[in-house]
């Protein structure tokens, strides 16, 4: 159970019982993890909508893949259940553009970075959300890497939520100037990997670049061997940017879908056995090749279309 102590859910998971469930009852499995999700996100919206000394302006952060969007897009969907209309806006749209961006050492944009973001900006929107309900957002062009000329009127009714959901959601650069009292902080993220006795076959991290990497090919054309060469500047960023601040926040939920390497087995084996044996990453993808092949597969025709693995494996109910 998760509460003010910033405690968060964990499953007792090793591969064996995952095998073992799949293999009996892969629906059923299937439809108790995906209760247990929504049931947290439940707890969050009415304990939110029962607190009069707080806004509901909610911050959602967590690391790459962690998802950020789908469970920020399935909290409205909980706070709208009880009548309390809900935007989402991502923090994405205040990226400032490639050539605004700082270099790391191998030339590559530092997109990690909070300085990516437009800094006073956040600031300002944020100020005036608290203050008035309203503000102008941007909106980020991603195809062409730059801010577009389109903006978005966000416009809040006195007992309306917002969720804002960003890798930096939680950096205090961001609300330095907002009473501490007045902000519900959410960090999501993988919690835990998945063992065999003491030895991890997955670690949390490893599951989430799974995630990414059948998500990168699929919606963003990126291949696996350069996806798997990014990782380690994402998580890098992570530690210094994100990791910090998970201990900000008043809820802390595991987005891991314990079955979720029996659907991301096949596509994932797939691309990455299509690194070039002389390829760097190579070793790395034999090692993560072997490590979902020890799991039982189900179909992805049992995942629910609202399902927060549908931002990773797609033909889901919500837009991105």
């Amino acid at each position: 159970m998760m509460n003010y102590l910033n405690t968060y859910r964990r499953y007792a998971c090793d591969v064996h019982r995952i095998n073992r469930e799949a293999a009996s009852n892969p629906q059923d499995f299937v439809n108790m993890t995906e209760m247990i999700f929504r049931y947290d996100l439940q707890f969050i919206a009415e304990t939110i909508l029962s607190n009069p000394s707080k806004s509901n302006i909610i911050l959602l952060a967590g690391p790459s893949s962690s998802g950020k969007t789908t469970g920020g897009k399935k909290l409205c969907d909980e706070f709208a259940r009880r009548g309390c209309e809900a935007q989402l806006v991502s923090m994405d749209d205040f990226y400032l553009g490639t050539e605004f961006v700082k270099k790391l050492p191998n030339g590559n944009p530092d997109f990690e970075s909070v300085e990516a973001l437009d800094i006073p900006l956040v600031k300002s929107c944020l100020s005036q959300l608290i203050q008035t309900g309203e503000c102008v957002i941007p909106q980020y062009d991603f195809r062409n890497s730059r801010r577009s000329d389109r903006t978005r009127n966000i416009k809040l009714a006195s007992d309306a939520a917002l969720v804002i959901e960003g890798i930096h959601a939680l950096n205090p650069i961001f609300t330095s100037d907002v009473p501490p009292h007045v902000l519900n902080k959410i960090y999501i993220s993988v919690k835990q990997g998945i063992k065999d006795l003491e030895k991890y076959v997955l670690t949390n991290r490893e599951i989430r670049c799974i995630r990414r990497i059948v998500r990168d090919y699929k919606f963003r054309r990126v291949d696996p061997d350069k996806m798997l060469d990014m990782w380690d500047e994402v998580v890098e960023g992570e530690k210094k940017y994100i990791r910090p601040y998970r201990y900000t926040s008043d809820y802390t939920i595991n987005s891991l879908h314990i079955y979720e390497p029996c659907i991301m087995k096949q596509s994932a084996i797939e691309l990455l056995d299509k690194i070039d044996r002389h390829n760097p990453s190579r070793p790395e993808a034999d090692r993560l090749i072997d490590s979902l092949s020890r799991f039982e597969t189900i179909d992805s025709s049992l995942i629910p279309k609202d399902s927060l693995m549908r931002e990773f494996i797609g033909d889901g109910s919500y837009t991105y």
